[in-house]
C-alpha cells in the first residue's frame, strides 16, 4: 500500500548558535514523498521524504527528524534518532519504521518537522543503552576525531553500547579483497567488565571483560552456523541477555569481520602503517602485562580502538572448521562438518605475550596462527567485542 502524502513539514525554531550556526526556516523544508507497507505485510512502513536546506554537517549544523504518523485517528511520534535512524541532511533517504504489534498503516498521514540537535542524524554509530535497551542512531560528527572524542568516554564503556558502522563494498585483507553484500556494526571497544556487568549483574571497570568463553558468551549448544537465542532479562548468557534486551541481533563477529574492521581500509603491514607503533596497542612492553582501560591508546581511521592488543577477541569461527576466511562470504563462520565446536579462533593481540620484535606480527590484522582456544576455556587475556549485521 503506497499512499502520496508531499506534505510539508512545519519547522521548529532555528539552529543555535552552539551548533556551529543557523538554518533559515524559509530555506529549510522537509517533505514526505511517500509511505509504503512492507509486503508481505510485516509491520514495517518505509519512508520517503526529502530535505532541503537541513543539516550541513561540514559547518557543525546537526539536525534531526521528527515524523508524527496519524493512523486511524491517532497519533505517533516517531523519533529520527531513537525510533529510526533518519538522515536530517540535504536530499531524498528512505528510513523503515516497525509499526507497534497489530498496527496496519490505514488511514495514515505523516507529516515531519526538522529539529536542531547537539549530534548529527545519521547512522554511522548505533548506541544501545544498556539499562533499557533503547537503540540511538547518529552520524560522523564534523570530523572521525571529532566522533572518536564524544565516544572515548566512561558513559560509552559503562552505561552504554557504542558501534561504528563498518560499510558495505570493498574491503581488504592480506593477499585479496573482498565486496561486502551487507553493513555491519563493530563494537568501538572491546565490552569492558562495567558493561557486561549492566547487562550481568555485578560490578566493573572500564577495562576489558576478560575470563570469559565462547559458550559463557552464546551457549554451549550451539554451533558457530546457529543464531544466538534471545533469553530473559536475568537468564542467559552476555549475548542473550543483550538480544533480549535490545529486540536486536548481536553477536561475535567472524574472524573476516574482524580483520576487516582492524584493517579498516588499509593494506599496510599495520592498520596505521608499515612500522610498529606502540602508541596504538596495549602491550606488555607498555602495559607491565596486565588490560587498561579501553581507549588509552589511538583509534583506527573508522574510530575503533583496542582492535590491536589489550586483549586477544574471540570469533565466531572454529579453527578446525571450513569456510570462513578460506571461502567467499565474510558473514560465513568456519564450521565443522560434525557440527561440533573444537578449537575456536582469537584475534587481535594482547598485553600479556612477550612483546619481543619476533612477535609484533601478533598486532598485525590478519594473523591467525597458533591462537585458539577451546569453547568452555578462559583466560586473563581473552575478551570480546559485539557486533550488529544490519540484513
Amino acid at each position: 500500500m503506497k499512499m502520496k502524502l508531499a506534505l510539508k513539514a512545519a519547522l521548529a525554531s532555528a539552529m543555535c548558535a552552539m551548533f556551529g550556526g543557523t538554518v533559515s526556516a524559509d530555506a529549510s523544508s522537509i517533505t514526505v514523498d511517500s509511505v509504503a507497507q512492507r509486503w508481505p505485510w510485516n509491520n514495517k512502513l518505509d519512508i520517503t521524504y526529502t530535505v532541503s536546506g537541513g543539516q550541513n554537517v561540514s559547518a557543525g549544523v546537526y539536525a534531526k527528524i521528527v515524523f508524527t504518523a496519524t493512523i486511524d485517528g491517532k497519533e505517533y511520534a516517531i523519533d529520527g534518532m531513537s525510533d529510526v535512524s533518519a538522515n536530517a541532511s540535504d536530499g531524498t533517504h528512505t528510513v523503515a519504521y516497525e509499526l507497534p504489534a497489530g498496527l496496519k498503516a490505514k488511514n495514515c498521514t505523516m507529516t515531519a518537522k526538522l529539529i536542531a540537535s547537539e549530534v548529527p542524524s545519521g547512522d554511522d554509530y548505533m548506541i544501545v543503552d544498556l539499562a533499557t535497551g533503547r537503540i540511538a542512531w547518529e552520524g560522523l560528527m564534523i570530523s572521525q576525531d571529532a566522533s572518536n572524542a564524544r565516544y572515548n568516554t566512561d558513559l560509552y564503556k559503562t552505561d552504554k553500547l557504542v558501534l561504528r558502522k563498518v560499510p558495505a563494498g570493498i574491503n581488504y585483507a592480506k593477499g585479496k579483497s573482498w565486496t561486502m553484500s551487507h553493513v555491519y556494526y563493530a563494537g568501538v571497544f572491546p565490552v569492558t567488565s562495567a558493561q557486561y556487568a549492566k547487562v550481568c549483574g555485578g560490578s566493573g571497570d572500564t577495562k576489558p571483560k576478560a575470563n570469559v568463553s565462547w559458550y559463557g558468551l552464546r551457549g554451549s549448544n550451539l554451533t558457530p552456523a546457529d543464531n544466538v537465542p534471545a533469553s530473559g532479562p536475568n537468564t542467559g548468557t552476555f549475548l542473550q541477555r543483550l538480544n533480549y534486551l535490545s529486540k536486536r541481533y548481536f553477536d561475535l563477529p567472524t574472524e573476516m569481520m574482524m580483520e576487516i574492521c582492524m584493517r579498516a581500509g588499509t593494506t599496510t603491514t599495520y592498520s596505521w602503517g608499515g612500522e610498529m607503533n606502540t602508541d596504538y596497542i596495549v602491550c606488555k612492553a607498555n602495559s607491565g602485562g596486565g588490560k587498561v582501560a579501553v581507549g588509552s591508546r589511538l583509534p583506527n581511521t573508522i574510530g575503533l580502538y583496542d582492535t590491536s592488543g589489550n586483549v586477544w577477541e574471540i570469533c565466531l569461527d572454529d579453527n578446525d572448521g571450513e569456510g570462513g576466511r578460506d571461502g567467499t562470504d565474510p558473514f560465513v563462520p568456519k564450521v565443522r562438518k560434525d557440527g561440533n565446536v573444537s578449537a575456536v579462533i582469537i584475534r587481535g593481540g594482547g598485553s600479556y605475550g612477550d612483546s619481543h620484535t619476533d612477535n609484533w606480527l601478533w598486532f598485525t590484522p590478519d594473523f591467525r596462527g597458533l591462537l585458539s582456544q577451546i569453547p568452555s576455556a578462559t583466560a586473563p587475556w581473552t575478551g570480546f567485542r559485539v557486533f550488529h549485521i544490519v540484513k
